[in-house]
């Protein structure tokens, strides 16, 4: 699932598909990319390499637990224990989409970027909410998951790599109404974060820019994409005259817009690396 946006080109994977793997490898072959974003950060990139054994070990760390605070951490362990079974009854690697993309970019020589939000962040984040808001949360994931009605719309064979648009929508307007929260915190703050470490990176590259994002992500960051561009060329509009005309791709005129995320990156620099 590819979108273009100028030079940004966006594709949507699963992280339990074999042609998600083969759909990055041609992506790459055919587009050439100057560098290459992925939705990782570095502990997630670490454990992908390192492999299940030590990537166990450090979920049942003790230090991590007391980093992250007990309802991240739980929801931590939940995620992970249902991902490896899907993974097990797929016979794939969890995550086998972005390790294959950070391979194959190491292998074209392109530099790659991880993108994503620290993941201890994010679960410190569920671990911040109220305690009504974690029963909440809970609770409704528990029972809404049991919903005849969604188990029914959201019926979908993994195997078949990823969901088409209108399902993905369907699952995320549906996760959006029952835990609002979860929807902040997993797709819209990381969403937000993301777009932000894209913008420093078309700042710095003229050419093709590919970002390998899950496909849940993809809709969601396309828009925040587009209002970029929408007020960059509002504000060129006004400044048509000027000598110091702004341009998007200039380093020394970089344009600043906010978006409603709670987390600060404090790093200047992109985590650009071979």
């Amino acid at each position: 699932m590819l979108k273009k946006i100028d030079n940004i080109l966006l594709l949507g994977t699963s992280h339990v598909s074999k042609n998600s793997v083969k759909e990055i490898k041609e992506t790459i072959e055919k587009y050439n990319p100057e560098v290459v974003g992925i939705e990782l950060d570095y502990p997630r990139l670490k454990s992908l390499m390192e492999g299940k054994k030590n990537n166990k070990k450090r979920r049942q760390s003790k230090a991590i637990r007391k980093e992250i605070g007990v309802g991240g951490y739980i929801f931590g362990i939940i995620a992970g224990f249902v991902q490896d079974k899907v993974g097990k009854s797929l016979n794939i690697d969890p995550g086998v989409d972005m390790k294959s993309a950070y391979l194959e970019a190491r292998k074209n020589k392109i530099p790659v970027t991880l993108i994503d939000l620290d993941i201890k962040i994010t679960l410190k984040k569920i671990s911040n909410l109220s305690l009504k808001k974690k029963i909440s949360l809970f609770s409704n994931i528990i029972i809404k998951s049991f919903k005849k009605e969604y188990r029914k719309k959201l019926n979908f064979d993994v195997s078949s790599g990823v969901p088409s648009e209108e399902f993905i929508d369907l699952a995320l307007d549906i996760l959006k109404k029952e835990v609002p929260d979860m929807y902040k915190i997993l797709i819209h703050d990381r969403n937000v974060y993301m777009v932000e470490q894209i913008k420093k990176l078309k700042q710095k590259h003229n050419g093709n820019i590919l970002i390998i994002v899950g496909a849940g992500h993809l809709k969601g960051m396309k828009q925040l994409i587009l209002k970029q561009i929408k007020e960059f060329n509002k504000i060129e509009v006004l400044n048509h005259n000027d000598d110091n005309k702004i341009n998007f791709n200039n380093k020394q005129n970089t344009l600043n817009f906010s978006f409603n995320c709670d987390y600060k990156d404090n790093n200047t620099e992109n985590n650009e690396f071979l």
